[in-house]
Formats: C-alpha cells, sequence, structure tokens
C-alpha cells in the first residue's frame, strides 16, 4: 500500500484546492501551499521506498496477467524523484508568477493531476495502467499550456498539442493492443516471458507503432513541432515542466518498453534509435540558431538533447544486438548511464533556463533576446542563475552537462572499429560543440552586454528561490559526481536485465 502514497497526495492535493475553492476563490496563497505541500509529502514518501525497491501494489481480484499493477523499480524512482522534485519548485514558483491570473484554484489542481500522472507513469506494472496515467498527465499538460486563454497564441499551441499528441497516444494504445494480441497480456512481467524469443513481423510492427506514438510526446523529429510552440505560449513554471520532465516521460515509456518488452538481444532496433536519434540532435541545433524569442531558443535546445538521450539509447541497444554479452554489457551501460546523466542534467538545467527566463520576462515584458541584452547586470541573481543553467546544458566542464556527453560519447567511441559507432562519435562532438557554442553567444549577450537604459527589478524572493536551487544543484551534481554517477548507473540496471 505503501506504493500508491505517492500518487494519492497529489490527487487529493488537487481535491482538495478544488474543494476550499467552493469556499472562497482567489486564495493563490493557499492553493501554492496546499499543491508544494502534497508534492513535498509525495517525495517523502518516494525517498522513504527507494531503500526497498523494487516495490509492487496489485490491486485485489486483479492479479496477473490481466490485472491492474503498480510497479516501482531503480528507473522508475529516478524518473518519478525528478517528476516530483520539478513539480514542488515550479509549484513554488508559480505563487508570485501567476499572481495576476484569474482561476488559480484550475492552475494549481491540475498542476497537481499533471505531476500525479508523470508518477503514475514511472510505476505503472501494465501498460494499461500506463496508458491511464499518460493520459492525465496529457489532458492536464493540454489545458496547462492554454491556461491564459485569453490570448490567441496558448490557445494555437494547446490546440496543436492535444492534436498531436493524442495521435501519438492512439498509436501507441494501437501497438500496445498488437501486444496483447501477440501474449495475451499488457503485465509488463508476463510480457518479458511471454513475447517469442526470435523477434516477429507483427512485434515489429507493434515496436514502431509504440516508438512513434511516445516519440510524439518526446519530441522526436518529424513529430517535434508542438513543442516550439508550446512552452513559449505556456506559463514559464509549465514550461519548465513541459521541456523539463515531461517530453522525458516519452523517452522513459520507449526505453522501459523497448529494452525490457522487446529485448535489443532479440529486436534489432538499435539502428533506429541512432538514426532517429542523429537527427533529432541535429535538427534542433540547427533550429536553435536563428531563433531571436528566447522560450523558443529554449524549447528547440530541448530537442536537440532528447536526440542526444535517444542516440545513447541506441547505442546501447546496438551493441547489445550486434556483440556478445560479455563485449556489449560494459558499452551498454555505459551509454544508458550517459543517457540517465543526461536526463538528470536537462530535467535540472531545463527546469532552471525556464523558470530563470520567466523572472527575465515578468521583469521585462519582453521574450525577445535583443531587448535582453545585459539584463543580467539588473537582474543579477536570475541572469546569474541562468548562467549556469546555460553552461551546464552547453557541457562547459566542470559541470555536470559535460559529463554526461563524455559518457554518452565514450560508449561508442569505444567500438570506433565499427563504422556506425565512429559516425555516432562524430554525430555527438559535432553537435556538443554547435550547442557550446550557442549557449555560451547567449550567456554573452545576457550577462557582458551593456545593461538596459530603463530601471528593472529583480524578480521576487519566491521566484528566485526555485532559481538558486536549482543552479545550486547543477554545482551539487559537479561536486558530487562520483555519488552521482554511481546513481543512475544503479538506477538503469532494469533496463540491462
Amino acid at each position: 500500500m505503501s506504493l500508491l502514497e505517492p500518487l494519492l497526495y497529489p490527487l487529493i492535493g488537487a481535491v482538495a484546492i478544488i474543494a476550499v475553492s467552493s469556499l472562497a476563490r482567489g486564495r493563490g496563497l493557499l492553493y501554492c501551499l496546499i499543491a508544494v505541500s502534497s508534492l513535498t509529502a509525495s517525495l517523502a514518501a518516494l525517498l522513504h521506498l527507494y531503500t526497498a525497491l523494487p516495490v509492487a501494489f496489485t490491486l485485489d481480484g486483479f492479479l496477473p496477467p490481466n490485472g491492474v499493477q503498480l510497479y516501482l523499480d531503480s528507473f522508475g524512482a529516478f524518473m518519478a524523484l525528478l517528476f516530483v522534485g520539478i513539480g514542488i519548485l515550479a509549484a513554488a514558483y508559480s505563487f508570485k508568477y501567476m499572481a495576476d491570473d484569474d482561476g488559480l484554484e484550475k492552475y494549481y489542481a491540475l498542476l497537481l493531476l499533471l505531476v500525479a500522472g508523470l508518477l503514475g507513469v514511472a510505476a505503472a506494472g501494465d501498460l494499461f495502467t500506463l496508458f491511464v496515467f499518460w493520459e492525465l498527465m496529457c489532458i492536464s499538460s493540454y489545458a496547462l499550456v492554454s491556461f491564459r486563454n485569453y490570448r490567441w497564441e496558448p490557445v494555437e499551441a494547446g490546440f496543436k498539442y492535444l492534436v498531436m499528441s493524442t495521435v501519438g497516444s492512439i498509436t501507441a494504445l494501437y501497438g500496445m493492443s498488437f501486444l496483447y494480441g501477440i501474449t495475451g497480456t499488457l503485465h509488463i512481467s508476463e510480457l518479458v516471458s511471454r513475447m517469442p524469443a526470435v523477434a516477429t513481423p507483427e512485434g515489429y510492427f507493434a515496436l514502431v507503432l509504440i516508438f512513434a506514438g511516445f516519440g510524439v510526446t518526446s519530441a522526436i523529429v518529424p513529430f517535434h513541432t508542438w513543442l516550439p510552440d508550446a512552452p513559449p505560449a505556456a506559463p514559464s513554471p509549465v514550461s519548465a515542466l513541459l521541456s523539463g520532465v515531461v517530453i522525458k516521460a516519452g523517452v522513459y515509456a520507449t526505453f522501459r518498453i523497448m529494452f525490457t518488452i522487446f529485448k535489443p538481444a532479440s529486436y534489432d532496433f538499435g539502428l533506429l534509435l541512432i538514426v532517429f536519434g542523429a537527427i533529432t540532435l541535429t535538427v534542433g541545433n540547427l533550429l536553435v540558431l536563428p531563433q531571436r524569442d528566447i522560450k523558443r531558443f529554449l524549447a528547440f535546445s530541448s530537442i536537440a538533447n532528447v536526440g542526444l538521450i535517444l542516440l545513447a539509447g541506441g547505442v546501447a541497444a546496438y551493441v547489445l544486438h550486434a556483440y556478445d554479452y560479455t563485449t556489449a554489457a560494459a558499452i551498454a551501460s555505459l551509454a544508458l548511464s550517459g543517457a540517465a546523466f543526461h536526463i538528470l542534467n536537462h530535467a535540472v538545467g531545463k527546469g532552471l533556463l525556464f523558470l530563470s527566463s520567466g523572472c527575465l520576462i515578468h521583469s521585462t515584458g519582453t521574450r525577445d533576446i535583443a531587448e535582453l541584452e545585459g539584463i543580467a547586470r539588473r537582474m543579477p541573481w536570475s541572469g546569474g542563475a541562468m548562467s549556469v543553467g546555460m553552461l551546464n546544458l552547453g557541457g562547459i566542464p566542470p559541470l555536470g552537462g559535460f559529463w554526461s556527453k563524455l559518457l554518452i560519447m565514450m560508449a561508442p567511441a569505444a567500438l570506433l572499429q565499427d563504422p556506425l559507432m565512429a559516425v555516432c562519435v562524430a554525430v555527438m562532438i559535432l553537435n556538443s560543440l554547435l550547442a557550446a557554442g550557442y549557449y555560451v553567444w547567449l550567456t554573452q549577450r545576457l550577462v557582458f552586454k551593456n545593461a538596459p537604459a530603463k530601471a528593472i527589478r529583480e524578480a521576487p524572493f519566491s521566484m528566485l528561490l526555485p532559481v538558486v536551487l536549482l543552479a545550486l544543484a547543477c554545482v551539487a551534481i559537479t561536486l558530487l559526481l562520483p555519488s552521482v554517477i554511481g546513481f543512475v548507473s544503479s538506477a538503469i540496471l532494469p533496463l540491462m536485465a
């Protein structure tokens, strides 16, 4: 039953906010406190469970192979901690950022439902449960993107996101139906044992459908076109959740299903991940360059980082299929550890960048990079924290982004005699240099240009606190590097089984 606690707290919090709002509206501080308290309780419950992993919960009367199960292992717990951690900071940040908006009871309730959906995806033990929580996550995020519906931009972006993500969800569901037809179950542990040891055309068809379906939410090219619109149109706390953790839920679902159910030794999907990862990485980085809206700049860079994570997963799957396990195990572990480490770095770093850019936008009223030049001289806390996030994701040593990219590159570099691995290394190096260049360029414009002539105030303390905490987290990841690498290496063990 303890596995239900992390999921129940945000759901109870959402109900409590709606109940309180029926008594008296406009209590923004109370809604924020309920949201932060609910998510903090969920985080505490997850930390308590972490020492007892794996943990399972099955409804009485709904036992495998057709039952409903929650199952949390080290990979799911790793993702769940990220989801809740960024959720807490986004909720706290929202107090001042959303203070002038109406309907705050709906905003905070939707925020809690979004995090509950993410937690359910991470803790799902069967594909039916995963899909139910996936839809809870998606519907909440559609509404949050369109929250400021008195403006056209959020409505257009939310509708585009809704249409594309719905098609993706249906596609993934169709793939799951094929798995049910092949095995007679949607229970993940049963699927692992019942899937044919030899790859079949039906299995490959299901794999492609699931990859494409979850690829929409992951913003994999060519399914990425909703992401450059949604975070800029959404409130900045929602932008941080979308780019920081929601797209990672798509990556999580893809890796979880492909590596555990289809198994790289049986299904040769490594090349699929490598090709789409390389294309997504390169296209995302190239499309950053012409951007002059700071939130669109950050959104396109998120696409590139998803490509890098996907490419790392592709390297792991390729070597597990093409080489003997003795050779492949260490290389695949290195690639997946690098991918998990980069998921951590990107969640923290991109959450930091969207929240800190929200501080700049809140104080200046503009998203135009040209009009934000030198803003760090007027807003040193916001600008300084944002610089840390940009250098982190730019892969500038000694920050964590450098080490996660290095781990990912080391995996294919161990097999340079393989032409495909050599191409992977080249693509990674060129794109890492490009990313470092545009992040340093943006840092230079925000920090070292002449300060704006008009007086601009620093953001309120309640907005600065989450930003500073995320900046300190970027530094802490660097200082605690051996422990962090050990943490992410243990997190990916379920994918190596």
